[in-house]
């Protein structure tokens, strides 16, 4: 094909597949009598592909590296690219949901007023820059891509033998090798189970272990995790979840999609301002009449934080149990459960182990 054939056939401009090609994404061979650019069908498929990815907003530098990786028939990677812009798009979509709703909050404010309230629409405006910066400050300080492999096996690799006589003190330092995790999931699945046949979501899934429990049970189960390696371990254990790369700030779904909203260890590698966000997201994409089922290592009360703090100096631990040091402490129990009896209804918690508690509400 002609550069005019092609143009008419994908319904994109020569201009346009000129720029392409001298950004280096085509390179169609010439020919040799008159330097005429012969286009074939690779190069049409590579065009509809790059007219594909600029539409979801990647860049052309992204596209650039995902036809090379194409190009290899590295797919996987190709996946992992498009699932990533995927998240992307979702933040963006969470923030400029955001931003209408303080337009709208601006606009009423205005309204109702017979001087503009300065003072008031800045303050709007703070709020939503805080967070649009929020929404972004996500960050794996604990490397879970290189972690993954090693994740399923650091749960089993103390027996629960030798954890029974072991001082309190071990055991709130190496809290995931303590048969709290398991405990604490079957105790989800227990409170879970009733809505087989339902959609659930599990955040922060990691292999999948607890997505997989409630998949037997009978929901049907979708998870998210911001490692692409930990989905990847997740998918050959449970082929029949669907799995998103996204991270709880900006959860990859659309509003009100799920009967069951699920997280399992994973809230308390949150900094404090992210979680009550990160509440609102899970709330966000939860069915009217859906349940909330949290589950996660949690101060008593704010009181309890002077102990716990001792109890961990006093154990030499380095830092707390699976947290960064740019992590606050564990959230506080007492707290989480006032914000769902504000925003929820129905909100019951569970103590199933130390400083492990298991939280319900309703929307």
């Amino acid at each position: 094909m002609l550069i005019n054939e092609i143009s008419r056939k994908l319904g994109i401009t020569p201009r346009a597949i000129r720029f392409y090609e001298q950004k280096g994404l085509l390179a169609p061979a010439k020919q040799k009598e008159n330097g005429y650019r012969i286009y074939t069908d690779h190069d049409a498929w590579r065009l509809q592909t790059i007219i594909s990815l600029r539409e979801v907003g990647m860049t052309l530098e992204d596209i650039r590296l995902t036809l090379a990786k194409t190009d290899l028939n590295r797919q996987e990677e190709v996946l992992n690219a498009l699932q990533l812009q995927r998240s992307m798009l979702f933040q963006q979509w969470s923030e400029m949901k955001q931003i209408i709703a303080t337009m709208d909050q601006m606009i009423e404010a205005a309204d109702s007023s017979d001087q503009l309230p300065t003072e008031l629409l800045y303050e709007l405006a703070k709020h939503n820059k805080e967070l649009r910066e929020l929404r972004s400050s996500w960050r794996d300080h604990w490397d879970f891509d290189h972690k993954a492999s090693q994740f399923d096996e650091q749960l089993l690799s103390v027996p629960a033998s030798e954890m029974k006589g072991a001082d309190s003190t071990i055991a709130s330092v190496n809290p995931l090798m303590t048969t709290a995790y398991d405990a604490a999931q079957t105790k989800v699945v227990e409170l879970i189970a009733p809505y087989a046949g339902r959609k659930g979501l599990d955040i922060g899934t990691g292999t999948g272990n607890l997505a997989g429990k409630l998949q037997q049970a009978g929901l049907t189960m979708a998870a998210i995790d911001q490692s692409q390696q930990m989905l990847k371990l997740c998918a050959a254990k449970f082929a029949d979840i669907q799995l998103k790369l996204g991270n709880v700030l900006a959860i990859p779904y659309m509003d009100a999609e799920f009967d069951v909203v699920v997280s399992s260890f994973a809230l308390h590698h949150l900094t404090e301002p992210q979680r009550e966000l990160a509440w609102r997201e899970m709330l966000r994409v939860l069915k009217p009449g859906g349940i909330i089922c949290l589950t996660d290592y949690m101060l008593e009360a704010p009181e309890s934080e002077e102990i716990f703090l001792r109890n961990l100096i006093s154990s030499q631990a380095a830092q707390l149990p699976m947290m960064h040091e740019q992590v606050e402490l564990y959230m506080v129990h007492s707290e989480l459960m006032a914000w769902l009896q504000q925003h929820a209804t129905d909100a019951i918690s569970q103590q199933v182990g130390q400083d492990v508690y298991v939280v319900t509400a309703q929307k």
